[in-house]
């Protein structure tokens, strides 16, 4: 009974001192961040076919990550004259232009070449500590389809000249081959659950497309019940699969992603 007791004791004791911890994370945090985004956009009407741009930034209100904000966009921050003159002078568009005149000297209007140019950042989401930038960096050239990147970077709140998270900052020693078992699991289901009929295919697919071995991405952010970790065009899988969103229950994570990371986790708030 006194054994019994005794746990029970300890048990209580412990769920105190992490219910405290929280208390005191949550507390010593800085003010929400507001999902505030600034979006440019630019047109040229080339005889009725547009090439458009769109640019974006946000506005969190946090001076340290505002000025981080202004060096990502060259040191300056877009206007819309701005983005309308890197339009103009465009190369990509005087070769649009160009080619279009041929084609309609040629009787070919079907074929008119319109671009589409995308360069936007936005405050993805936020924990009481970091902040989760999302960068959106694509166009359609008039190609098969359209190309791009998206960079997921995590930063420290209140911190002057904050420096990106990398993998091996939130990794405990060691662990980079279990998490890339981990992501290589979350990809076979994802696999299974968009084209393969079965875990076999799946994995058949991925082992063929990634003949020199499945790799753990440094492209991640959190989630409301772990990690997010997200691929890009191509790096793992045909364009047809798009960039896949690998997520981590922050359970299976323990022990290979350090404690004040996964801590984090239980408050993040995405961009709505």
């Amino acid at each position: 009974a006194n054994l019994k007791g005794t746990t029970m004791f300890a048990k209580t004791l412990t769920a105190m001192l992490l219910s405290a911890a929280f208390a005191a994370h949550v507390q010593a945090a800085p003010a929400p961040l507001p999902f505030k985004t600034i979006t440019l956009e630019a047109k040229i009407d080339d005889h009725g076919n547009y090439h458009e741009s769109t640019v974006a930034y946000p506005v969190t209100g946090d001076r340290h990550l505002d000025n981080w904000v202004r060096k990502q966009m060259g040191g300056q921050l877009p206007t819309r004259r701005s983005v309308q003159a890197a339009l103009d002078r465009s190369e990509d568009v005087k070769l649009a232009n160009q080619s279009n005149r041929e084609i309609r000297r040629n009787g070919g209007d079907s074929s008119i070449c319109s671009l589409r140019l995308v360069d936007t950042l936005e405050l993805g989401g936020y924990t009481p500590h970091y902040a989760v930038f999302d960068r959106e960096n694509w166009q359609y050239l008039c190609g098969t389809h359209g190309n791009g990147v998206q960079t997921l970077t995590v930063l420290k709140r209140g911190t002057p000249n904050p420096k990106p998270l990398t993998l091996d900052d939130i990794l405990l020693p060691g662990q980079k081959a279990k998490l890339t078992h981990l992501l290589k699991e979350a990809y076979i289901k994802y696999l299974t659950g968009t084209f393969e009929d079965s875990e076999q295919a799946a994995r058949e697919y991925a082992d063929n497309f990634n003949k020199e071995g499945f790799s753990a991405t440094g492209n991640w952010r959190f989630d409301k019940n772990g990690l997010t970790f997200l691929y890009q065009t191509y790096e793992i899988g045909a364009y047809f699969l798009g960039r896949p969103e690998l997520t981590i229950p922050t359970k299976d994570l323990q022990g290979i992603i350090k404690p004040e990371i996964l801590l984090e986790t239980r408050y993040y708030r995405a961009k709505p």
